[in-house]
């Protein structure tokens, strides 16, 4: 029983972030991060490497907003937890740049969750060199 109530409150909170972000909640989007919360987006573009701290971690996400003027899109396509604090979602990240260019691509994204609070997050992203040409 325990661990079906930490699965679901874990996944719940990772949820929770997703609609956050989805609504434009950015306060609501950061209260899902502990203060020294790491962002690892584990690519080489732009925007790669750790983010760390709750404010570096919204000046990633925001400059990506940014560069893609409003459209970026992050849709959550499957959730797993394993009601130990790791939830792993396959999702769906999107968007367009002012200059035309496309980005369509299916990533994981795996929260580390302590006390309902997102701790680090590795991103993996599914197509390196498509991500990377889309941030340049």
């Amino acid at each position: 029983m325990t661990t079906e109530t930490t699965t679901a409150s874990d996944a719940a909170v990772v949820g929770a972030g997703f609609a956050a972000f989805a609504n434009g909640d950015v306060a609501g989007f950061a209260n899902m991060f502990v203060p020294g919360a790491t962002w690892n987006h584990r690519n080489a573009d732009r925007l790669g490497g750790i983010h760390e701290g709750v404010d570096a971690i919204l000046a990633f996400i925001g400059t990506s907003a940014q560069l893609t003027a409003g459209t970026l899109r992050a849709e959550p396509l499957g959730m797993i937890s394993d009601g130990e604090g790791n939830v792993a979602v396959r999702m769906r990240v999107s968007a367009t740049r002012p200059d035309g260019r496309a980005h369509d691509d299916i990533q994981i994204l795996l929260f580390r969750v302590e006390d309902d609070r997102v701790t680090s997050v590795d991103q993996y992203i599914g197509n390196p060199a498509a991500v990377t040409a889309f941030w340049a």
